[in-house]
């Protein structure tokens, strides 16, 4: 046997070798899933990211692994062959960037749902189910308010769809005399200031196909970003606050409005640097431990009472708080009903749970759509 024989005749070993070592140390990587990894990488699609420049509107998607682009004008509908339930008039897209109430009042139905981190599927289950969407997926809570608490990013790998459905929820329930919100969680203030620790592994396959790094695709030059920019921090639907993370003690004696707050990440924290940030009081307090995308003393801090909450809602003008960012394993409530925990673990893409505030009633739903009272 020749040596060039003998040296082929070792690597298949060695590659036999690691496959079963493989197999029987790692029972995750089985044959199928090794041949299925290396078909995604020829077959994911992602997108479709939009980007204005002056007067023309520029597309750019990735569909089975391939970069596609084109420039439309405003007059046309938004068609992308990966995604065909998304259908949108360019002219409905550009009523998203416009500033948005931080105040609403007379909300008879109310649903909420937070920390979807990417796990696009089971955030559509979760709204069929409990009749907020159709079975094509498309508004079915008439007036309702839906309102999600931030963090659709980072984690999972249906980001983009995620977003593109909420986008297509808030035009479709505009229209039907309802709301959708979208609040911004820690995990998408990062995001815009190109924080990209926690984005899922396909996103960097995304930025080397689109030439563009992940956060660009939200930059104040596309849709997205301009949408997310005018998007809230806080909001008060009647005499109840929703917040990503919390409003702490610190945040009342600072006697800080929501508007303000809203205002102070619109324009002097997203697109901010951390050292511009941290070296302005204000601004610190409002992006640290103590601020509202961050905040966990509703359930860390044993010092909290229930006199303490009612001092934090009293100085923002509320009954309530309904917070997500701390990972429960179902709607839970706090501090003798003023405080509702409703992050629950949607990020782990196996079950989640659903807050129903109807007619000052309030219940709890998950994926076999059954309403629990809380309380």
């Amino acid at each position: 046997m020749s040596k060039s024989v003998k040296k082929s005749v070792l690597l298949v070993v060695a590659i036999a070798l690691g496959v079963m070592v493989i197999l029987k140390y790692c029972p995750r990587f089985t044959q199928e899933t090794i041949i299925v990894d290396l078909m995604e990488e020829q077959s994911f699609s992602d997108g479709p990211y939009i980007f204005n420049n002056n007067d023309s509107i520029h597309i750019k998607w990735v569909s089975e692994g391939q970069l596609f682009s084109q420039s439309v004008e405003s007059n046309d509908v938004l068609k992308i062959d990966h995604n065909p339930s998304l259908r949108l008039k360019f002219k409905d897209l550009d009523q998203l960037k416009q500033p948005v109430s931080s105040s609403y009042k007379g909300v008879e139905n109310i649903a909420v749902l937070s920390d979807i981190h990417g796990q696009y599927q089971l955030f559509v289950d979760l709204l069929e189910v409990n009749n907020i969407v159709d079975k094509q997926g498309d508004w079915n809570y008439k007036n309702g308010h839906l309102v999600i608490i931030g963090d659709a990013f980072d984690r999972g790998e249906k980001v983009s769809e995620t977003l593109w459905h909420i986008i297509k929820l808030k035009i479709q329930a505009n229209k039907a005399g309802g709301k959708v919100h979208y609040l911004l969680g820690n995990h998408d203030i990062m995001v815009l200031n190109a924080d990209l620790r926690y984005i899922n592994p396909k996103y960097n396959k995304v930025e080397s196909i689109l030439g563009l790094d992940y956060n660009q695709l939200f930059g104040e030059q596309s849709f997205m970003g301009q949408w997310l920019r005018v998007s809230p921090v806080i909001i008060r639907i009647n005499d109840i606050l929703f917040n990503h993370a919390g409003l702490s003690p610190a945040m009342a004696k600072a006697n800080i409005s929501i508007d303000s707050i809203n205002n102070a990440f619109a324009t002097r924290i997203i697109d901010n640097v951390k050292d511009s940030i941290r070296a302005n009081a204000h601004l610190s307090l409002l992006t640290r431990s103590q601020g509202p995308i961050w905040y966990r003393g509703y359930f860390k801090d044993s010092t909290l009472t229930t006199a303490g909450v009612d001092s934090i809602l009293t100085s923002f003008d509320a009954k309530r708080i309904v917070v997500g960012h701390t990972s429960m394993d179902e709607v839970k409530v706090y501090f003798d009903t003023r405080v509702i925990a409703a992050d629950t673990s949607i990020k782990n893409g196996e079950n989640g749970e659903l807050l129903f505030i109807e007619n000052d009633k309030y219940y709890k739903s998950g994926l076999d759509g059954v309403k629990h009272s809380l309380w």
